[in-house]
């Protein structure tokens, strides 16, 4: 596996509870970043990646001006799209 160097910065704290971490395990600090690091990206593989701008619900933001009615959870479709819970058709 070929390493690439990375230089960062850490809080006292942190640096406190790194050398701590890589004495009781008996590896070094960079072994200990390293992990944290895999694991933390292993994490976010797993949650919801983040929308941007080509995502078609981004165009939906915004678009509803006033006060919002408190039946938005349940019908969504009709404010969105203007169609009528259950029916295909567009109210207009």
């Amino acid at each position: 596996m070929a390493l690439k160097r990375k230089q960062i910065y850490l809080d006292e704290k942190s640096d406190e509870l790194l050398k701590k971490w890589a004495n009781l395990k008996d590896v070094s600090e960079a072994s200990i970043i390293r992990e944290a690091v895999n694991s933390y990206l292993v994490n976010l593989e797993h949650q919801d990646t983040p929308k941007g701008p080509d995502d078609p619900l981004i165009h939906i933001v915004g678009m509803y001006e006033g006060e919002i009615p408190p039946d938005v959870a349940i019908n969504h479709d009709k404010y969105i799209y203007r169609k009528s819970q259950g029916s295909g058709e567009i109210d207009e």
